[in-house]
């Protein structure tokens, strides 16, 4: 398999987001943005992010020289507990809706550069159909995802990068097992490439989104010693979920171009 050039995949993604926005963004900020807004403002709260360790009883004023005995590195949890209510609802309910607007924009993008002419609307609706094919193969994708990245991160990432281009591949009419097949098949020797292409978009998008988190918490704080504490809320989510919209759209065009190049 030819290696896939960074230069090339960059310049075609940049330009068929730009071509594309004014079609995709009414479908991410349908789709990504407001639910992102709503589950902010009427969901559960993420907690705090707490470090439980084993209860050590304390020295007393008799006792000065008393040792305290070593906290076991069994009693940290690994990864922060969140309640199922929050998983559910704050990190997958999110991530099943954006589904659509991900499908609806890889299907225009690799029409656009298939000459093919079809509406919003009917990719759309080829996202929506797809959708449960598209839920299977990413439950299906996750299991060994999920085992790489405890398995020290990088096992995780090389494994999405190989199974990056399955998406596509079941927007295509392809079934969700064979999706993940095909995707092996065609990535060999690119693996790497591909989730490195994702890391540096994803490095961008952290920075973008940390700009413009600034720029909404200053607007609530400042609105909230207005006495206008919820519309600063509001705004902060809207940017928020701009940025993850607009994160939406570069990414599943970035993923049609990989296919695209991986298919020629």
């Amino acid at each position: 398999m030819k290696p896939l050039s960074f230069a090339d995949l960059w310049h075609e993604t940049l330009a068929d987001t730009r071509a594309l926005l004014p079609l995709a963004w009414p479908v991410a900020a349908a789709f990504v943005l407001l639910p992102q807004v709503a589950i902010d403002r009427f969901g559960p709260p993420l907690p705090m992010v707490k470090i439980t360790t084993a209860r050590v009883p304390a020295t007393s004023a008799a006792s000065p020289k008393k040792s305290v005995p070593p906290v076991s590195p069994a009693a940290r949890p690994l990864f922060p507990q969140f309640p199922p209510n929050v998983l559910l609802i704050d990190l997958l309910l999110p991530a099943l809706i954006g589904l659509i607007a991900q499908g609806t924009v890889i299907r225009l993008a690799l029409d656009r550069r298939r000459r093919l002419a079809r509406s919003v609307g009917e990719a759309l609706a080829t996202a929506a159909r797809a959708w449960p094919l598209l839920v299977v193969m990413l439950g299906f994708a996750a299991v060994p995802i999920g085992f790489g990245l405890l398995a020290f991160v990088l096992p995780g990432l090389y494994l999405a990068g190989r199974l990056a281009p399955a998406t596509a591949l079941v927007l295509d009419g392809v079934g969700p097992v064979a999706a993940l097949e095909r995707s092996w098949a065609l990535t060999i020797g690119n693996g790497w490439r591909v989730i490195g292409f994702t890391l540096v978009f994803f490095g961008w998008f952290i920075i973008v989104s940390a700009a413009t988190g600034a720029v909404g918490a200053g607007a609530a704080a400042t609105l909230k010693a207005a006495g206008a504490g919820g519309v600063g809320e509001i705004i902060a989510a809207s940017l928020d979920g701009a940025v993850a919209a607009l994160a939406a759209v570069f990414n599943a065009v970035a993923l049609a171009t990989i296919y695209r190049h991986l298919t020629r």
